[in-house]
């Protein structure tokens, strides 16, 4: 049975005690997370066959994030202990306005090699983002993997988690996610970043910009409202549950798991869905990705399989 792989940053989010910004901030929670990682843990909780591709320190934190990795029987033989650099570490606060307050400690998760990653040979799914994207050397051995995926005929999943902070520049961000959107079969974006992209404010004029036809499916986050989505044949918008927001760290990648594994399960790309089974799987995915909001911290709030039956 082939397996999901998923690249890109593993690192230590730090969630505030109280509310406000990093400023009033204090003390924090030190959780697991890193995008691709809270992905690939959630497949693994979802009981799918995944590996791991990423770089951390030999430090008590990247020792913590492959433990936790390993807890959640995710694959972490491709996962590299740095001998000479730290692991990431983003500090995370929610204000009171409800939005996330960011920021980051750069470690070694864009500082990964080409030479030091290779795309295991039964991936059926790669799945990855932009941040490996932002520096020239692990941006080399995101393209690497890119090849070898396309290569493997294995579905390519791309969710930019665009950072401007990370980036510096989002013009190059902008250039560097739209080229690599040709190279990949499913792209998920959450509503700034279709703006962004797009240049566009209206939703589905963004889509119409975004898609094109080497894509299986476009995916546009709505928070609250759910998602929308677009394929050659079809376009809607799925709904989401009423819930008590707790903290939206990690939902868009729970959203990812949830729709992977869907794909999985079915054994066929998005493209040779119905419209039926594809309206299906994406109402589990923003059901999935709703219930991780009900909790603080990304992967640790990832709903159980009992909980997301209680809403299908």
């Amino acid at each position: 049975m082939k397996q999901v792989t998923c690249f890109g940053e593993l690192l230590i989010d730090m969630i505030a005690l109280n509310p406000g910004s990093l400023v009033e901030s204090e003390g924090f929670l030190k959780k697991f997370g890193g995008a691709p990682a809270n992905t690939a843990s959630g497949l693994a909780k979802l009981g799918l066959p995944v590996s791991f591709i990423g770089k951390v320190g030999q430090d008590p934190f990247g020792y913590f994030l492959r433990q936790s990795l390993e807890d959640y029987r995710v694959n972490t033989k491709n996962l590299i202990m740095s001998e000479t650099g730290t692991t990431t570490l983003a500090l995370v606060s929610l204000t009171k306005q409800g939005d996330r307050d960011f920021f980051f400690i750069r470690g070694v998760h864009d500082k990964i090699l080409p030479s030091e990653v290779d795309l295991p040979r039964n991936t059926g799914i790669f799945h990855f983002g932009s941040l490996t994207q932002t520096t020239t050397p692990a941006s080399k051995a995101t393209d690497k993997l890119i090849s070898q995926a396309i290569k493997a005929k294995a579905i390519i999943s791309y969710d930019p988690n665009i950072r401007e902070f990370l980036w510096g520049d989002l013009k190059r961000a902008k250039l560097v996610v739209l080229d690599t959107a040709k190279k990949v079969n499913v792209l998920k974006v959450n509503e700034e970043e279709a703006e962004l992209l797009s240049g566009s404010k209206n939703l589905q004029p963004a889509a119409q910009k975004l898609y094109r036809d080497s894509l299986d499916i476009l995916i546009i986050t709505l928070a609250s409202r759910g998602c929308y989505y677009k394929t050659k044949n079809y376009e809607g918008l799925v709904p989401t549950i009423k819930v008590k927001v707790v903290d939206t760290t990690g939902a868009g990648d729970a959203f990812n798991a949830g729709f992977i594994s869907g794909l999985y399960e079915a054994k066929k790309r998005a493209s040779e869905l119905s419209n039926i089974e594809l309206e299906k799987i994406l109402r589990r995915a923003v059901i999935i990705g709703t219930l991780t909001t009900t909790k603080k911290g990304a992967v640790t709030a990832f709903p159980s399989k009992a909980e997301i039956l209680k809403y299908l």
